[in-house]
């Protein structure tokens, strides 16, 4: 395999008697990532396509103000396993050819389709959708194992062997770890060769974290079940936690608001988005505080301020921690573009 070996997806899109396709194609080295706007009459947002080479690339799709129900379709070279990623916080459906049942994912899944498996989301009316599909090409995933001296889970084993006797598609937890990655995936700061680096890298670490799980599922304990009124509390705590992130309740006086039990809310809450309730206000305060640095209006001590942080030495750490790179190359960034002296872009 070459050391950039491009590919292309193609996506049909459905709503009513509509019908539209997009095809997705980085050309090389120069261009390893094409980004195509949704058909108005779908809704609003965007479909990226990154490739990395060496097999690797992911999928973007970002999608609101939908009004009327409808389907996506991706297509892939068959040789690639495909990470998927739910980030809106409502359920989304997704139909698999050649299973009977629709799988609803949650903000806390994860779901892993084998070569050859195709399926459908299914887009509500008014519900925002922003999905993740990561690809990997199957030799990667084969030497994942080789290298480790283990045996290709069975499954995976069938799949790669004889992809038309029965589709793969393998729910599991988007752990707290995945998250991290992939929020420092969509928000790299680099550009060029360096970013294409940087990516490879995040991609080929939530893959290694999910074959992990797989690897392991004979001691993984089972996933808490969750009733539809404890989606619904937990998507209440959510909501709490973003509109106060600045100055959040303690796990105590959320768990006295939503009417439930302190261990029932810090295990729901992970379970249905992946992280928990000071992981969730942590990055809640470092998303903000990324935007407000980018926008150029305040230096690195008064995004700390404004976002809940009295020392600015803990909030670069958590910063760093988010991210993977410091609110002062944000900072000098923005002042450069900005046509501004940096003053104040130090982190200590």
């Amino acid at each position: 395999m070459s050391a950039f070996d491009s590919f292309g997806v193609h996506i049909d899109i459905a709503r009513d008697s509509l019908r539209r396709s997009l095809d997705l194609a980085p050309t090389g080295l120069d261009q390893f990532s094409v980004i195509r706007r949704l058909p108005p009459a779908i809704g609003r947002g965007t479909v990226e396509l990154v490739s990395l080479g060496r097999g690797l690339g992911y999928l973007q799709g970002q999608c609101r103000d939908t009004t009327a129900e409808a389907r996506a379709r991706i297509e892939l070279p068959a040789c690639h396993f495909q990470f998927a990623f739910h980030l809106a916080s409502s359920p989304i459906q997704a139909q698999i050819d050649g299973v009977s049942r629709p799988l609803y994912l949650m903000r806390s899944d994860t779901l892993l389709l084998g070569t050859a498996t195709c399926g459908t989301l299914v887009l509500r009316p008014g519900a925002a959708a922003h999905e993740i599909g990561i690809f990997a090409d199957a030799e990667l995933i084969d030497s994942c194992f080789a290298d480790n001296h283990r045996p290709l889970p069975p499954r995976l084993r069938q799949t790669i062997s004889k992809p038309e006797r029965e589709p793969l598609a393998l729910v599991g937890d988007a752990t707290a770890a995945m998250g991290l990655a992939l929020r420092q995936m969509l928000t790299c700061g680099l550009n060029g060769s360096f970013a294409r680096v940087y990516l490879e890298a995040k991609v080929l670490e939530i893959i290694s974290l999910r074959l992990a799980q797989l690897d392991g599922d004979g001691n993984r304990p089972r996933r808490l079940q969750l009733s539809r009124r404890d989606l619904e509390l937990f998507d209440e705590a959510r909501h709490v936690l973003m509109t106060e992130f600045r100055k959040p309740p303690t796990i105590s006086e959320l768990a006295q608001i939503l009417g439930v039990n302190r261990t029932k809310l810090k295990a729901g809450f992970k379970r249905q988005f992946g992280t928990t309730v000071f992981g969730f206000i942590r990055s809640q305060r470092m998303q903000h505080a990324l935007e407000l640095l980018r926008d150029g209006n305040c230096n690195v001590t008064e995004a700390a301020n404004m976002v809940g942080y009295s020392s600015l030495s803990a909030f670069a750490a958590a910063f760093r921690l988010e991210f993977g790179f410091c609110p002062s190359s944000v900072c000098r960034d923005a002042a450069q573009r900005n046509g501004v002296a940096a003053a104040g872009c130090a982190d200590q």
